[in-house]
């Protein structure tokens, strides 16, 4: 299988090809999800994973941005130039919050790539596929709202951030007695989710529990705030 792997490599490490030798070499459910969203953005991914799988120590890397290289003449836009209204002062503010967790996102990616060439174990190795997954999820999302307020002129709205922007200007209208009832019911949820999440039943699930988690966290620590319990 080594000497299969080093010949995929030497040939340019074909993406399709290269989703086949994960699925041969018992990669995790996981990682074959991620790779298989795109295989050829994810040749970085199949190339550290299966060299780490095989002991092969010379450095492969060099073919992960082989052959899919595009020239132009230009340089290309940068972020705020791609989505200009983002520059405007109307800009929504929920927008502006989602291009700032974008780049956060986006570096994330880039480490637990890094990171996965370490695991040591198929635990660990499953562990940081998973992060994987949800961190390309979510800046999958996140290209949605903003494409699509680019190309309309209107919000989307499918990203957890907007409902969360909404109960916080509910907070602002309700009284003590309606925001400590409030807290004691947002304090039950976050518990019932971390036990989902401890409890790893459910992975195609997690993404959206983790959104549902920090939406809780947020609006309790602005209910904390407003009842001056920080």
């Amino acid at each position: 299988m080594k000497q299969t792997i080093l010949t995929w490599l030497r040939a340019g490490a074909n993406a399709e090809e290269g989703v086949q030798l994960l699925t041969e070499a018992g990669a995790p459910s996981l990682t074959l999800r991620l790779v298989k969203t795109n295989p050829v953005a994810n040749r970085r991914l199949m190339i550290d994973w299966l060299c780490k799988k095989y002991g092969i120590d010379e450095d492969y890397t060099y073919v992960a941005t082989a052959q899919v290289v595009l020239f132009s003449e230009r340089k290309p836009l940068s972020f705020r130039d791609e989505f200009p209204f983002l520059n405007d002062p109307k800009c929504p503010p929920e927008l502006e919050a989602l291009a700032s967790r974008k780049f956060a996102r986006y570096h994330n990616y880039v480490n637990l790539h890094k990171n996965l060439r370490d695991c040591t174990s198929t635990e660990q190795c499953a562990k940081v596929s998973r992060e994987l997954i949800n961190s390309y999820l979510e800046n999958r999302m996140i290209w949605e709202e903003l494409n699509y307020y680019q190309q309309h002129g209107s919000i989307l709205g499918k990203h957890p951030i907007f409902a969360a922007f909404h109960r916080r200007k509910e907070l602002l209208t309700l009284n003590v007695k309606q925001l400590m009832i409030r807290q004691k019911r947002l304090k039950n949820n976050i518990w019932r989710v971390q036990d989902e999440l401890a409890k790893r039943d459910k992975p195609h699930l997690e993404l959206e529990r983790l959104a549902r988690l920090q939406a809780y966290q947020s609006e309790l620590a602005e209910i904390n705030r407003l009842l001056g319990d920080e």
